[in-house]
């Protein structure tokens, strides 16, 4: 998450007034004021967020009349009970890649304002996964802020959000052929994780099994995604594509009591935990966004429930162990994960 004053750049957009004291500041790429907080447009405002995630960023102001434009503030509870961890489910639910997200509230004119800022996103374009027949919402489906408005995107601007990846993989190239360069390294060889093959400086591609390079990657130094430490020695390998050294697993397919069969308290359980810590774990490893390890299942329209796979318990058994050593460090996952809402 950007290191952004919130309620710097909130109480900026209140700053400027008619004389009548209606807010001069329109409705824009980065701003929509709603008049209050309503719980379940969770989908709606998700919406409006992947917008904003596709374009730069922005955020969506709650205690704000359309027209004129005045401050009512938020005339009950509901912002202030907002479930982060249940928003941020439906956000992942519907929207891929993740989207960073923040929220809050200031006091204007002796009046509570809410607002939820959305950050631009990292991984391009962010895209929908499922459909929404109220928001008008089909997988597939990718939005964009417009001035005022948060439609699907446009030729143009799409082309510019894949020029902008071509240009970032470009830019990372020429700083990787800089880094050999300085360096005065021959014999590099290149390590592709999706294909499972080595490019080696003799001309010749080794082709090899995924889960071997998982050993040899445990073991070996190795730099991640392109970033290079050039003071402390050159690098024996370059690693591509997306590695979990924890656990290399394929998402499991099938049926959800067999693929996943955890609720959190077996889960807790096994892993003789409380489900207080479990939920930490689960949290700060951000698990339920991958389905390799989470699945969601809906059991009547007001009511969901996790499940979680074998995988998952393998998963956490290894980072249990490792945290064995260092108790300290689980101790602050529990409480970051105690102060996520505040």
């Amino acid at each position: 998450m950007k290191d952004i004053n919130h309620e710097q750049v909130v109480r900026s957009i209140f700053s400027k007034r008619n004389s009548n004291g209606t807010l001069k500041n329109r409705e824009s790429s980065s701003v929509e004021f709603k008049q209050s907080y309503n719980r379940n447009n969770g989908v709606k405002y998700a919406k409006t967020m992947s917008a904003y995630a596709n374009n730069h960023d922005g955020y969506i102001i709650f205690g704000v009349t359309d027209s004129p434009r005045n401050v009512i503030g938020l005339t009950n509870n509901n912002f202030d009970n907002l479930n982060q961890e249940k928003f941020t489910d439906v956000l992942n639910s519907y929207f891929a890649p993740s989207i960073e997200w923040d929220m809050g509230t200031i006091i204007v004119d002796d009046k509570k304002v809410g607002w939820i800022y959305a950050e631009e996103a990292e991984q391009k374009p962010v895209v929908a996964q499922k459909s929404n027949e109220g928001e008008k919402i089909v997988p597939g489906d990718i939005f964009y802020r417009y001035k005022a408005r948060s439609e699907k995107i446009k030729y143009a601007e799409i082309t510019k959000i894949i020029q902008d990846r071509i240009d970032r993989e470009r830019e990372s190239l020429l700083k990787l052929m800089e880094v050999i360069r300085k360096s005065g390294t021959a014999n590099l060889g290149i390590v592709n994780y999706n294909n499972g093959k080595m490019s080696t400086p003799y001309g010749v591609d080794v082709t090899f099994e995924r889960k071997l390079v998982t050993q040899v990657l445990r073991k070996a130094k190795f730099i991640k995604e392109g970033s290079f430490n050039e003071t402390e020695g050159i690098p024996v390998l370059k690693v591509t594509g997306n590695i979990d050294l924890a656990e290399e697993v394929p998402v499991p397919e099938g049926i959800p009591d067999e693929t996943h069969p955890y609720i959190q308290k077996q889960l807790a359980e096994k892993l003789g935990i409380t489900t207080q810590e479990l939920y930490a774990l689960i949290w700060y490893f951000k698990m339920k966004e991958s389905r390799k390890y989470h699945l969601e299942i809906t059991t009547s329209a007001n009511s969901k429930t996790h499940k979680f796979s074998n995988f998952a318990l393998q998963f956490l058994r290894e980072k249990l162990k490792e945290l064995s050593d260092n108790p300290e460090e689980f101790e602050q996952i529990k409480k970051a994960y105690k102060d996520r809402n505040k």
